[in-house]
Parts: structure tokens; C-alpha cells; sequence
């Protein structure tokens, strides 16, 4: 696909970064000569230097463009840019909108603005740690089929029960409907076979349907209830959301914010938060705060390092649950190392969910294509949702019979609301959604799971 994206700040080259992986032609604007210079040193794309107008749009061939994606720091800039590019022809925009005034206008008038999808990074962001902080026993949780079905990744300590524990008999002691489909150890991912056995240390990711993944956790003994205590450290915009988002989930919340002008502003946007105006920095004010008292902390400051620090900081206080916001990818084996699980980098939830959408239009006129896309591990793997339509060869045969390719499995099948941890001898109907874990990229269509 010929795609355009305005903007090449850090979610800009990053979805550039994505996009140009999966084998698009990608054209990148930026007024700023260093971020141009960095594409054209690091990514294999088109770059164009300048302030975006109408002849400039022209110029990158907006018109005959497939998709224009326009990400700037600039909300109102983004909101033209694709408007702009609607009337000279693209068919599908996507605008990075930050705001939350702008971001609630804009989901209003989506459709009369001509926006085929809004990211909004922070907002993800925040999702995303919420999603985490209803199960703190989790390094990640990522939903599938509106819920019905869940892959969540966690870390094996010495004292958990799987731990030695060779994967073909984990079914007969603790499966109940869930299933081990992928393996990280130290930098090497893996699928792993009924012969892979398990270590102290693996970050392991298991699916299946909400009920028997809590079963599980209690059988491994390591279920803790969703926290109802939360310290956040940072008030921008992350904060911001993931305060309104906690609050209405009936978790009781406290910000430390250090900018009077900012706390102000908070407090008004989050009335029913305890709202503290120091610098969360520092040790000290944690502990006046009650950082001990408190089931998780979530530290996400305009700096990588702080964020960590306090993470590791609360861990070390005996907090259950902490999370950090880390932008820089060469800080993320450091975070680890502190002992935090999968630190939250936006932009690639963000970037995630373009490709989502481009995988989804290049297979528009199919009935099996993808319906939900996560990276999982350090994007080493991929968790796709698919819908099995009428006609796929995939429909009406035994798995043991399909010839799947080597580096995919079919890791669950979801049919009228229930989640199942298919067998050998289970086949995919039609209407099924199909999650499938993979290490391959680029796959669009169920039928891709299948060799050539």
C-alpha cells in the first residue's frame, strides 16, 4: 500500500518503522531537518522537508495515496492535514489527537470530519495500565473477541508449581481451558512444543477465557485481587486518563504531581482524586503519602529513568504492583532488570493499533480477515483474531488435518461466547473468531496460517 504519514516524531517513526517492515510504500513529511535525516538514515522510506500545506500534500501524491496518517504534536494541525487530504483524494485518514477536549469533540464528529480511525497514544497508554491493575498478578493482559477470551503473560518465580514442568502435562494438572502458547527466555521467544519444559524465570503467555485464566492463577497460587489503592506519580495526560479511567472502575486514587498549575487543573478534572501537589520523586514524599499502604504505583513522569527509579523504588517498599511509562527502547532491558514486568511504551500500543487498521483494509474484501492485532514479548510475536468466513479452506477440517505452517499456532477458537482450547480433532466453523500466535509478520487473511 502507498501510505503517508505526516509527522516523524517518535510515534511518526515508529509507525513508519512498522509500516515499512510489512512491505509498504511509505512517504514521511516533517518540517524539522533532523527528524528527516534520521528517516533517510534508518528507514527505507520516501522523505519529504517541510511545513505541510496543500501543495506540499500534492507533492507527496496525497491523491493517489491509499492512507494518510497524520501524527504531529499538533492536535488542530493533524485534524487539517487529513481533511486537507480527503479533498485532494485519499480515502482513509487516521489523526493523532492528544487533547482530551479535542479527542472527545473529534470521536463525536468522526464521521462529518471524514477520520477513518483517531489514535490517541496517551489515552491507549492509560487503557492499557488499567487493564494491568485489574489483574496484578499479570505482566500484560490483552483481550480478544470483545472480551470473551484473554492472553495474559507473567513472569515464573522459583516457587511457582510449573516451574520443571514439561508443557504435555500441563493439561492433566492445570489446564482448565487455558493453554501455554508462547515462551520468553532471556532474548529467545518460543512456541513452545508438548516437550518444552519450563523454567524459573520464563515470561510465559497463556490464553483462554477470563473464568479459567483466574483458575489458573489460583491454582499456581498467585492470584491477587484487582488493586483498589493506586499511587500515580505524573500528572500529563496519561495520568489524566488513567485517573478518570481507575475512578470510574470504583478504584480509589492519589496523583503527585510537583506543578501547581498542573495539580489546579487536575483537580478539576478529577474531582473525586486525592490530588497531591509535591515532587513524587523524591523517596521521602512517597513515604509520607503512604506509598506502603498502597496496592499499586504507576510512574509515569515526562522521564524514562525517574519512572523506573520509582517503580523499582516501590517494589523494594513492598508495593504488589508497579508500572512504568518507558519511552526509549534501550531502557526497557533496564526496567526489566528492576524487576518491572513489561514496561508500557505508548507508541507502540499506538503503532499496534494502525496496523491494525492497514491489515485490516488490504484484506477489506474478505470475509476472514484480521479483526484484532497485539504484539506480544518485545514484538517478537504476533496474536492475531480472526473471522473464519464461509469460504476458507480452513472451515469444516480437523486441525490435525490442516496443514498449518510451522511457525503458527492455533491457539484458541471462540464460538457463541465461549472461548475453546481447540485439540486435534476440533475444527473451525464458519463465524469462529480464531486467535492465532505466530512469529511470522504480515499475515492478513486466516487462510495465511496455512503453508503455501
Amino acid at each position: 500500500m502507498n501510505i503517508i504519514v505526516v509527522g516523524a516524531g517518535k510515534i511518526g517513526f515508529t509507525l513508519t518503522q512498522y509500516l515499512t517492515h510489512e512491505g509498504h510504500d511509505v512517504t514521511v513529511i516533517d518540517r524539522n531537518p533532523e527528524r528527516i535525516s534520521l528517516v533517510n538514515t534508518t528507514l527505507d522510506a520516501i522523505s519529504i522537508s517541510g511545513a505541510v500545506d496543500i501543495e506540499l500534500l500534492k507533492l507527496a501524491g496525497v491523491g493517489s495515496a491509499d492512507l494518510l496518517i497524520a501524527a504531529t504534536n499538533s492536535d488542530e494541525s493533524n485534524i487539517l492535514c487529513c481533511m486537507m487530504g480527503r479533498k485532494l483524494g485519499v480515502k482513509h485518514t487516521i489523526a493523532r489527537v492528544r487533547q482530551q477536549d479535542h479527542y472527545n469533540a473529534v470521536m463525536l464528529l468522526r464521521d462529518e470530519l471524514g477520520l477513518s480511525l483517531t489514535i490517541n497514544p496517551e489515552h491507549d497508554a492509560a487503557r492499557e495500565i488499567s487493564r494491568v491493575l485489574r489483574f496484578p498478578s499479570a505482566a500484560k493482559v490483552e483481550p480478544f473477541a470483545k472480551g470473551q477470551a484473554e492472553l495474559v503473560e507473567f513472569k515464573l518465580r522459583e516457587e511457582n508449581p510449573l516451574c520443571g514442568l514439561t508443557l504435555k502435562n500441563f493439561h492433566g494438572k492445570f489446564g482448565r481451558g487455558t493453554l501455554i502458547c508462547a515462551v520468553r527466555r532471556g532474548e529467545q521467544v518460543h512456541i513452545p512444543g508438548g516437550d518444552f519444559v519450563l523454567q524459573a524465570g520464563d515470561s510465559v503467555s497463556v490464553v483462554g477465557a477470563p473464568k479459567h485464566i483466574h483458575a489458573l492463577f489460583k491454582d499456581l497460587a498467585i492470584f491477587k485481587k484487582s488493586a483498589r489503592d493506586v499511587m500515580i506519580v505524573g500528572g500529563g495526560q496519561v495520568g489524566v486518563y488513567l485517573g478518570q479511567q481507575l475512578l470510574g472502575m470504583g478504584i480509589r486514587v492519589k496523583l503527585v504531581e510537583k506543578d501547581p498549575a498542573k495539580c489546579r487543573t487536575i483537580k478539576d478534572l478529577l474531582p473525586k482524586a486525592e490530588v497531591i501537589c509535591a515532587d513524587g520523586s523524591r523517596p521521602d514524599v512517597l513515604e509520607e503519602e503512604g506509598l506502603r499502604d498502597t496496592d499499586a504505583l504507576v510512574a509515569i513522569t515526562g522521564t524514562d529513568e525517574i519512572n523506573i527509579i520509582l517503580g523499582a523504588y516501590a517494589r523494594s517498599a513492598g508495593v504488589e504492583k508497579a508500572v512504568a511509562k518507558v519511552n526509549e527502547d534501550h531502557l526497557i532491558n533496564l526496567a526489566t532488570s528492576f524487576g518491572l514486568e513489561e514496561p508500557v511504551q505508548p507508541r507502540f500500543i499506538t503503532a499496534q493499533q494502525v496496523l491494525q487498521y492497514v491489515r485490516s483494509m488490504e484484506n477489506a474484501s474478505s470475509s476472514s480477515g484480521v479483526e484484532m492485532l497485539r504484539r506480544i514479548l518485545d514484538g517478537k510475536l504476533e496474536v492475531l483474531e480472526f473471522r473464519a468466513g464461509v469460504s476458507s479452506p480452513c472451515v469444516g477440517v480437523p486441525l490435525r488435518d490442516l496443514p498449518t505452517r510451522q511457525d503458527v499456532l492455533v491457539a484458541a477458537i471462540i464460538r457463541d461466547g465461549k472461548c475453546l482450547i481447540p485439540g486435534g480433532s476440533d475444527e473451525i466453523w464458519a463465524g469462529d473468531s480464531v486467535l492465532a500466535v505466530t512469529t511470522r509478520r504480515g499475515m492478513t487473511r486466516l487462510e495465511d496460517i496455512l503453508r503455501g
